[in-house]
């Protein structure tokens, strides 16, 4: 498989997952939103995702050698001054940090690995991490 033109044909769905996570951004430790969206879309590309507290795993490969690959899902407790028509709609959280993209970006990678599990040669891991920023909130 030919990882940059397979991202490149998934370029749509990436923005789409990032402007979800940024539209509805969540601050702190409980992100039920997001929560819920990963576990869907891992769902959709096959994968078999576990609640791992407030956050999300998956796993996918053939044992041997391990990665793991994580992603913030968290906003910052502030309003968005942007002007985008996919602002959060609350005003009193904001994806300003960009852990919107690094969580659409996570689902992006678990979604090209699965389609080309057959050809890992070991296990990929996946981490979906709410309250990165908790402790300063």
């Amino acid at each position: 498989m030919d990882y940059f033109e397979r991202a490149q044909l998934l370029r749509g769905e990436l923005i789409e997952n990032r402007r979800y996570f940024h539209e509805n951004a969540e601050v702190g430790l409980h992100m039920p939103k997001a929560k819920a969206y990963v576990m869907k879309k891992l769902k959709e590309y096959g994968l078999e995702p576990k609640e791992c507290g407030e956050g999300v795993t998956a796993v996918l490969g053939h044992g041997g050698k391990v990665i793991l690959l994580r992603a913030d899902m968290d906003a910052l407790p502030m309003s968005e001054e942007s002007g985008l028509p996919f602002a959060c709609a609350t005003g009193e959280q904001a994806h300003t940090c960009g852990h919107d993209f690094h969580a659409a970006m996570l689902l992006t990678a678990a979604k090209l690995l699965k389609e080309d599990e057959q050809s890992l040669n070991g296990t990929v891991k996946f981490m979906f991490q709410p309250a990165e920023k908790a402790a300063g909130i």
